[in-house]
């Protein structure tokens, strides 16, 4: 069973510890879900933005669209591993294998 949007886009925004382009985010989970679903990507990026869940860390325009790159705030970081076991997610999903290794995430720019 796969989860919901939402949780998916948390669990990715958690495994990404340098931040994550919008784009990389769609590519990711275009297999997932459906287009239609994936249209709202943007939106719960601006609104998790808009509430300090994520940092923009990172912006470029491209003819008249900019494409943003986002990173969960450290602060956020317990909770939503907490809540959600974002590694079961990533691993449900088939996402970014080897980054998950029985549980821990391998990634040493992820602060502890």
């Amino acid at each position: 069973m796969k989860p919901p949007l939402k949780f998916a886009l948390y669990a990715v925004l958690y495994n990404s510890g340098d931040g994550i382009w919008e784009y990389e985010i769609y590519q990711k989970l275009k297999n997932h879900y459906h287009p239609r679903a994936l249209s709202k990507l943007r939106s719960i990026l601006l609104e998790l933005h808009n509430k300090s869940w994520t940092d923009e860390v990172d912006a470029e325009v491209y003819g008249e669209t900019i494409f943003r790159k986002y990173k969960l705030q450290e602060r956020h970081r317990e909770f939503v591993e907490y809540q959600l076991s974002p590694l079961n997610i990533i691993e449900e999903l088939g996402l970014d294998q080897s980054m998950v290794e029985k549980g821990k995430v391998r990634n040493e720019s992820i602060a502890e």
